[in-house]
């Protein structure tokens, strides 16, 4: 898994130093950062250039074109006959943006896209911007927190909206969406407002028209603001609490008020995006590959962080932040349990005898062992009579704990609050009841992330294998409820590409059945050259399709979940399959069954967990053959 390092701009000269960053030496390239705003964001992207510009040695001529395209033309033209090696930029429009800088791309000059980008493929050689969902659910699982511990499990919430705006619904779905897995959570208002002086009396009035409102969230910097200062004016402080968006030095005085009405903001990391930008074009320049397309980070700002806050103030908002790997946590999760299961009895419940259930139950004995607890594996076989006998046993029992995937969101309540009443702690995989207060956490995979995961990779496949172009068929499994969320997350991912086009997407999950639908499309659409399902059944349909047509290195596969067929697939000499993301059972099994012995040692645990997905792709050996090895039994460790 990714965490997040964070330096401030002070530590710039030990990674030099370290190599962690680009060479001091001087690299004789001139390059253009070009914004079209001189606002406190922009400024500190292109302080972010001029950081990574001076350690590379290279010379930066920083431009603006002031939201104005003919400037931006101009602009472009004389970095043009300047002879400028490249040229990173926020371009104003993306089809408006397309003449001037496909002038530059065919004068030679490196373009690197940051924040924005221009709908012309074989333009940008790199897009690096945020994905504003992150904005929505790092804050939506900030508040679900803070809702659990502090509000007793209910909010009402109010919400300012920036819709108009493109980046902005996304930031509100993924609040909405995150929030709304709490039982006691209801979004009374969803007002727009996002300048700060026009939106406070639209806060303000959400208040006096909802008095039973607890929780406040925006979408931007100005809602944010706004809603504070509504709370301020109102008196409600200790009895409303604000969450939002953006950070600033206004910002990090409200979280370190003694007010107690903001409690957090997730921002983007303007500086790092300059920083990373002009580093791909250096890396571009010196022949070297880049990503197409990269979501740069975000940053939760808390209140009690004062730390990070400080950090952020201190460096006026230009801090680098570092995306590095955590080999091995999983075995060190292992050695922080030792003997902490001593004397506790737990049962690992799953609902059917699949390979992933067994693997989610093999995790749990993994964890089990690790702590010296004593283990009970149970199979409820998708009955809910034999699931509450399951349940009654247990307490009758006296077991300590119970972690379990439910049959049924609401057929499951009473069992698990029979046995919550009992004593005895709830953990939830996988799926969970529609009752508050019944299971302390809950481990699942999101399936949007299977489909993202999946997207990026056929992106830079695409990108790198069919010159940008693309003409894709899908196989769905839609009617089940975590699948469209899947394609979603693919087809959103993918579509970012100009030169892609999906032609076909039809119903096909179980692989005989869906073998013949994928023939029937391959059969129709003669010009498809990808594939792609959105689980295990539907991949293995699409891989055999494509064997059958004799069309093996003319159409490529991607998919979702694995096995052991998978890895074979991927490491097939047909060159089909060339990725899939799956689900990681093994950790949700042993994550789920170490929350349930640190809850009964009276830690506080997080209400909901992610649990990761793994993406297999074609060539990754190491990692498909630990995999194989391990019969899918791979810790890969918890962010």
């Amino acid at each position: 898994m990714l965490k997040l390092r964070l330096f401030t701009t002070l530590c710039l000269f030990l990674l030099l130093v370290s190599g962690a960053v680009v060479s001091a030496q001087d690299s004789g390239y001139t390059i253009a950062g070009v914004v079209f705003q001189s606002d406190t964001f922009m400024q500190t992207v292109q302080a972010g250039m001029q950081a990574a510009a001076d350690a590379a040695g290279a010379e930066l001529i920083l431009g603006n074109s002031e939201n104005d395209l003919v400037t931006e033309a101009s602009l472009i033209e004389d970095y043009i006959t300047r002879g400028v090696d490249a040229i990173v930029i926020t371009p104003i429009s993306a089809d408006g943006s397309v003449a001037a800088l496909q002038a530059a791309k065919e004068a030679g000059i490196t373009i690197i896209c940051f924040n924005t980008c221009v709908n012309a493929e074989g333009i940008a050689s790199a897009y690096y911007v945020t994905e504003n969902r992150d904005l929505g659910t790092t804050t939506g699982a900030a508040a679900v927190e803070f809702i659990t511990n502090e509000l007793g499990g209910r909010a009402v919430i109010g919400m300012l909206n920036c819709d108009q705006f493109e980046g902005c619904p996304p930031r509100k779905e993924g609040f909405v969406e995150t929030v709304s897995q709490l039982e006691g959570v209801e979004i009374v208002a969803d007002q727009p407002g996002w300048i700060a002086d026009d939106a406070l009396p639209v806060a303000e009035a959400m208040l006096q028209a909802n008095p039973n409102i607890n929780v406040l969230w925006a979408a931007n910097e100005g809602g944010t603001v706004a809603n504070v200062l509504a709370v301020q004016s109102a008196g409600l402080a200790g009895e409303v609490f604000v969450f939002g968006t953006d950070m600033n030095q206004q910002m990090a005085q409200f979280l370190q008020a003694e007010d107690n009405i903001l409690q957090g903001v997730t921002g983007q990391a303007p500086f790092q995006m300059g920083y990373d930008a002009l580093k791909a074009a250096i890396t571009v320049l010196d022949g070297g590959e880049v990503e197409p397309l990269t979501n740069t980070p975000t940053i939760f700002f808390g209140r009690g962080d004062d730390e990070l806050i400080n950090q952020f103030v201190e460096s006026d908002g230009m801090m680098l932040v570092e995306a590095t790997e955590v080999p091995d946590e999983g075995a060190e999760a292992a050695l922080d349990l030792a003997g902490m299961g001593e004397g506790l009895t737990i049962a690992g419940v799953v609902f059917q005898s699949d390979t992933f259930m067994q693997t989610v139950q093999a995790g749990m004995q993994a964890a089990a062992d690790a702590a010296g607890a004593e283990l009970i594996l149970g199979n409820s076989e998708n009955d809910l009579v034999t699931e509450a006998s399951l349940i009654e046993d247990y307490i009758t029992r006296g077991v300590d704990a119970i972690v379990i995937t439910p049959i049924s969101a609401d057929g499951s309540v009473a069992a698990l609050q029979a046995a919550k009443e009992a004593g005895i702690t709830i953990i939830c995989f996988n799926t969970c009841v529609n009752a508050e207060g019944i299971a302390s956490a809950y481990y699942v995979t999101e399936n949007r992330d299977l489909g993202t995961t999946t997207g990026a990779a056929a992106v830079e496949f695409i990108t790198n294998e069919l010159g940008g172009r693309a003409v894709i068929g899908m196989l769905n499994c839609d009617q089940f409820e975590g699948c469209p969320p899947r394609k979603e997350g693919f087809v959103e991912t993918v579509s970012q590409l100009e030169g892609v086009e999906i032609v076909a997407d039809q119903p096909g999950w179980i692989a005989d059945d869906a073998l013949p639908v994928a023939e029937a499309m391959l059969q129709a659409n003669p010009n498809i050259n990808v594939l792609w399902a959105a689980n295990e059944g539907g991949t293995v349909a699409n891989v055999l399709a494509v064997q059958s047509a004799g069309l093996a290195g003319e159409v490529f596969v991607f998919g979702t979940d694995m096995n052991q067929q998978m890895a074979q697939f991927l490491q097939a000499e047909d060159n089909i399959l060339q990725g899939v993301t799956g689900q990681a059972p093994f950790q949700m099994g042993y994550d789920a069954l170490v929350a349930a012995i640190r809850a009964l040692h009276g830690e506080e645990l997080e209400p909901l967990t992610n649990t990761p997905t793994i993406f297999f792709g074609r060539g990754d050996d190491e990692l498909i053959n630990q995999f194989v090895e391990s019969d899918g039994m791979m810790l890969v460790g918890s962010e």
